[in-house]
């Protein structure tokens, strides 16, 4: 009986083993959620994590669970470290595929597993509701145990997926429904340039700002021309104050010159109409392009507003316009105008 006993259990542990290494050596795991939001919205939740723990269902598992956010704001690159108690364990993950406004693709590494996973949000638009699809495909290796443990995966995991989208349908519905998708924007490293400016202020109305702008270009043009500087790139503007109510934009129109120590000894400090020399801003910026007439810029400055709140981005200085378009020989519907929102 002792021997049949032993030959027993060693039968069952050979075809518990035996199974095993028949199982799936993978796990995937999906869940979706239909959502009444455009999908640059939903997509600007994903796409980073600076909004990750307002709809994560694992954030409200563990309160005081720690948390480090590097690299960029949004899209690959973006990395996120957690370390929290039993329910959420420790672990990174990484964003390393971005396609607006459809895909987002995150390295998973969880403490204690040498292979990392994969979790993926498919967008699918149709109509007013996006299809927001997230799944989880994690690979187990040649170990028959966690060959086992992968047949519990969608039990385990499958809950907290269907809880983390229905908060962030909770979150995105809740919120701006403005869809951004048209504005050609992205993040952008700045690098300073010398220039030579007139600070101005004017009515809010298209024709007195053409008007104010082209009378100081027509200013720093003639100071350039007087001290032997080159126009290094395209005009810029900008923008001090801007307050319609008062009606009143404020700004610094500029042009770029090739020279980096160059100096305007002539010139009055803080004297309005005086042509100055600065530096631009050095550092992150939204780069945004506008296409079209600069009366229609409104619409585009309103997108730009819904992607940094959707992004929660900050603003870290003043933006400007730059016109890459020379209007007295482009038509008003071809016009270029990239726009630069220094931003943290």
């Amino acid at each position: 009986m002792l021997r049949n006993l032993i030959l027993g259990l060693l039968l069952a542990v050979a075809l518990f083993f035996t199974i095993g290494f028949v199982l799936p050596d993978k796990v995937h795991v999906q869940r979706t959620e239909r959502i009444q939001a455009p999908p640059s919205q939903i997509f600007a939740a994903v796409n980073g994590f600076r909004q990750f723990d307002r709809w994560s269902p694992w954030a409200h598992k563990d309160p005081q669970m720690k948390v480090r956010i590097s690299g960029p704001p949004l899209g690959v690159g973006a990395h996120y470290e957690w370390s929290g108690n039993k329910e959420v364990g420790s672990g990174s993950q990484e964003i390393v595929a971005s396609t607006p406004y459809s895909q987002v693709k995150t390295r998973l590494m969880f403490a204690g597993f040498d292979r990392p996973s994969m979790a993926t949000f498919d967008l699918d638009q149709n109509g007013e509701v996006t299809r927001v699809t997230w799944s989880l495909d994690v690979p187990l290796g040649s170990n028959p145990i966690a060959h086992y443990f992968g047949l519990l995966m969608d039990r385990q995991v499958g809950p907290d997926y269907e809880r983390g989208l229905t908060e962030l349908r909770g979150m995105t519905e809740s919120g701006s429904k403005v869809d951004f998708a048209a504005l050609q924007a992205q993040l952008v490293d700045v690098q300073p340039q010398t220039y030579a400016y007139v600070s101005g202020s004017t009515a809010t109305d298209p024709a007195a700002i053409a008007k104010a702008l082209a009378a100081a270009y027509a200013k720093v043009g003639a100071f350039m021309s007087a001290s032997g500087l080159k126009q290094a790139a395209q005009p810029i503007a900008i923008t001090r104050r801007w307050d319609p109510k008062a009606n009143v934009y404020e700004f610094d129109a500029g042009i770029p010159v090739d020279k980096a120590d160059a100096t305007a000894p002539d010139m009055v400090k803080g004297k309005p109409g005086e042509v100055k020399i600065g530096h631009t801003y050095a550092g992150t910026a939204l780069k945004a392009e506008h296409r079209g007439a600069y009366q229609d810029m409104g619409k585009t400055y309103a997108l730009i507003d819904a992607y940094k709140t959707a992004y929660a981005l900050q603003d870290n200085g003043l933006s400007w316009e730059q016109y890459v378009s020379d209007p007295g020989k482009t038509p008003q519907a071809q016009l270029l105008t990239d726009i630069y929102v220094p931003v943290k």
